[in-house]
């Protein structure tokens, strides 16, 4: 009986620390050293820790494209900030949901033709996303999703 359990056991924590990383893959010393550039980028922004960050993005089917996208936004974060002297708490997280909000669309196909958004900050955002991530981003297999 003590045996069926403690084998019980082992195979549930082997099921739990294999599906932990079963999609994606353990990021690199460089590859952590982006996320803690990103994350500095965002400092006061993104609250989550810079561990949380790593474990989450490991956790992804695709890991460095979700670096790449994450990198891309702190940039355009960074940008629209110093470009428009984006002062206050309140008004840098309202930038960032932005920002967020159109990462979204862009992962969704939107932004494929000339128009990105339907306002002038979002096709600007839409913009900027586009000259931060690599070329051929949006064409990847992973960085593009449909509701078909």
């Amino acid at each position: 009986m003590q045996f069926k359990k403690y084998f019980l056991f082992l195979i549930i924590s082997m099921f739990f620390s294999v599906s932990a990383h079963s999609q994606g893959g353990y990021l690199t010393g460089d590859e952590v050293q982006r996320v803690k550039a990103f994350k500095q980028l965002l400092y006061g922004i993104d609250k989550g820790s810079v561990q949380r960050t790593i474990d989450d993005l490991e956790k992804t089917r695709y890991p460095l494209i979700n670096l790449e996208i994450k990198e891309a936004m702190a940039k355009t974060y960074v940008d629209l900030v110093g470009e428009y002297n984006v002062t206050g708490q309140k008004k840098k997280e309202w930038l960032y949901s932005m920002i967020c909000l159109n990462m979204a669309y862009l992962q969704f196909g939107g932004g494929q033709g000339n128009s990105s958004g339907t306002s002038s900050l979002n096709r600007l955002i839409c913009q900027k996303l586009k000259g931060y991530l690599p070329p051929n981003a949006l064409k990847q297999h992973g960085m593009v999703y449909s509701l078909d």
